[in-house]
């Protein structure tokens, strides 16, 4: 039987790249659009059949020679099998996504939306054996050039050492192109990050109140503040806004931020900002909130704008941006730049903060989501000296392997699950994994409040290396989220790479589930700082508005 052109495929590659789309279609901590998995389906079927076709490549080398049989019905055979198994797969896969929908909220996948998978999948399939089919042919290239320059009367060996030589060139080679084009990566979004920081975005006025830095009289030029800060202090509710939704007198809160082209150093730019609270008297207010920055200086609106409605305005927040690049590449590139800012920041703010008359001292409080959490966190080195150097703090979406986080948790009352744990032993820290949880907490939290909001289903939270060989204990019986379908199953190696596929969808599911906190932080400030005398419908009030707001994407800033 003669095959069309592109039925020349290994039978094991293809049989493993069916076994790799399945996997990858198991379900996971969060659901995903058909394209998005469609995406990871076609590449995992690649890497299925670039393992298969290795394993199949020995196995025919050990038998010389394929049997008749094989060879006359064999794609016939892969066909069918490949057709029937992949058309249940889809039914299955539409069943286990529908069941990670349900668990945040989300209405079930539409009919058509099952085979719109399964072309996408098979698309990027084949873009996949179109590249690996050119690696190949570059590969094939290079041994035969390799053993080409070999006497004829070369040795088996020698012919083999030669191809290997040239498999190592090509690996090499590969490797050293990848390295190249991530540093060009890099060294290009630096330059558009800084552009992005200093450009001037029309839609956004320089404040007209002297309590905003940038405004008049403020030590910060405008210029300098940096498009994120430019976006803090221009924005939020003035005191008329703030007594419209409470009912309740209030004042113009104030907004202190020092950009990163203020000063040229982490402390200079910290003793700015206080010189900045010096300036609008900011000792008088109620509260002063540090809130931790995302890599390129972003701060949630929800975050300080709730915290301003709840307290009439009687607020002061300081801070001081520490880089210009989003938080992956902070995390990831530039480590030591959130902790170092973040560290010189508090260090300043304390310093002043406690110098003033302890009967007339501001609560100071802090707030940190996402990396900004993770910053905070890494200022403090054990629980006692967070609780003692804070009257409270609200600490959303800590990223997995934050030390104070997990040293928290690590002493969690016996029987205690891992998600929302109770930690009797610190009555000041309670960990939260909804906002029905904020609103009704127990009547033993002390203070100072720590909070500390970690959803289930968070992969920001849950996720690190170790998944890809050991089963976390968040996934083990008793210990599981009801934020988790009861179908995801521990696989090693598979889940590690489901649940880091996640990570890109952390921030695309309704609030209050994933990365996305909503009004959590608002209903944590209610428990932490008091309600300053507002009755429940002014607080329903603050939610409604809330609710309104545009949640941005903190991992992307």
């Amino acid at each position: 039987m003669t095959y069309p052109r592109w039925a020349r495929l290994d039978y094991g590659g293809v049989l493993a790249g069916l076994v790799f789309v399945a996997l990858s279609m198991t379900p996971s901590m969060l659901p995903r659009p058909v394209y998005y998995q469609g995406v990871v389906s076609g590449l995992s079927f690649g890497v299925g059949y670039l393992l298969g076709a290795a394993a199949w490549k020995l196995v025919t080398r050990a038998a010389r020679r394929p049997h008749p049989w094989l060879t006359r019905y064999g794609w016939v055979v892969i066909t069918v099998i490949w057709l029937v198994a992949f058309g249940v797969l889809l039914s299955y896969a539409t069943r286990w996504q529908n069941g990670v929908r349900t668990t945040v909220g989300l209405e079930e996948l539409k009919g058509y939306e099952g085979w719109v998978l399964g072309l996408m999948t098979a698309a990027v399939a084949a873009c996949a054996l179109w590249a690996g089919r050119c690696v190949g042919h570059l590969h094939a290239a290079l041994v035969g050039r390799a053993r080409s320059l070999l006497h004829t009367d070369a040795t088996r060996v020698q012919r083999a050492a030669a191809g290997l030589a040239a498999s190592a060139v090509l690996g090499f080679g590969m490797l050293l192109v990848l390295v190249a084009l991530v540093g060009t990566m890099v060294i290009f979004l630096d330059s558009r990050w800084e552009a992005r920081n200093a450009a001037m975005d029309p839609a956004v006025a320089r404040p007209t109140s002297p309590l905003r830095s940038g405004g008049p009289g403020s030590l910060v030029a405008w210029e300098d503040v940096g498009s994120k800060g430019r976006a803090v202090v221009a924005s939020g509710p003035d005191a008329a806004r703030i007594t419209a939704i409470t009912g309740a007198p209030a004042i113009e809160p104030i907004r202190i931020y020092v950009g990163l082209k203020s000063e040229s150093t982490y402390e200079q730019r910290a003793a700015l900002a206080v010189r900045e609270l010096e300036r609008v008297r900011a000792e008088d207010r109620a509260v002063i909130v540090i809130p931790g920055l995302t890599g390129t200086g972003w701060l949630e609106a929800q975050a300080i704008d709730s915290l301003e409605y709840l307290h009439g305005g009687d607020t002061a927040m300081v801070a001081a941006q520490y880089s210009i690049s989003p938080s992956w590449v902070s995390a990831v590139f530039h480590p030591d730049q959130s902790r170092d800012g973040t560290r010189a920041l508090y260090e300043a703010v304390h310093a002043w903060w406690s110098a003033l008359p302890e009967d007339r001292r501001p609560q100071l409080v802090a707030y940190g989501l996402s990396l900004g959490a993770q910053a905070l966190q890494s200022v403090f080195p054990n629980t006692q000296a967070l609780i003692g150097g804070l009257d409270g703090a609200v600490f959303a979406g800590s990223p997995s392997g934050t030390a104070l986080d997990e040293s928290i948790r690590a002493q969690r009352d016996a029987g205690s699950p891992v998600v929302a744990p109770a930690v009797s032993r610190i009555p000041q820290v309670r960990y939260f994994s909804s906002s029905v949880g904020v609103a009704r907490p127990d009547a033993g939290w002390s203070t100072p409040r720590i909070a500390y909001l970690e959803h289930g289903n968070d992969p920001v939270v849950w996720v690190n290396w170790s998944i890809f060989y050991r089963k976390p204990e968040w996934l083990s019986a008793g210990q599981r989220s009801a934020s988790i379908s009861p179908d995801m199953i521990y696989i090693p190696l598979v889940t590690g790479l489901q649940t880091a596929a996640d990570l890109a969808m952390a921030e695309t599911v309704p609030d209050d589930s994933g990365h996305k906190y909503g009004d959590a932080t608002f209903l944590a400030w209610v428990e932490i700082t008091g309600r300053s005398g507002l009755d429940d419908p002014a607080l329903q009030r603050i939610r409604a508005i809330l609710a309104t707001y545009d949640v941005q994407a903190p991992i992307s800033q």
